[in-house]
């Protein structure tokens, strides 16, 4: 089993990874079971952008999911 500080670290190392090739703004995220990690790198307004375009191309079943996660509300074994 990882833990939080090895998979931090191996999320940090793809950002730089992509940061190196050129990439501008990047959000990475991994996790497993037990653990997340989450990077991101450009400036806030290129992460923000990222973060809204990802939201934006949801299903809307998909959206309000992750509004229920965001507000912590248990929408229970049905909805999963």
């Amino acid at each position: 089993m990882k833990d939080n500080r090895e998979v931090q670290e191996q999320a940090t190392k793809i950002s730089d990874l992509l940061e190196k090739a050129g990439y501008r703004a990047g959000l990475i995220t991994l996790g497993t079971d037990d653990v997340i990690a989450v990077r991101s790198f450009g400036t806030r307004k290129d992460t923000i952008h990222l973060i809204y375009d990802i939201i934006e191309n949801l299903k809307e079943e998909d959206k309000l999911i992750l509004l229920a996660m965001i507000l912590r509300i248990d929408l229970g074994e049905e909805a999963r």
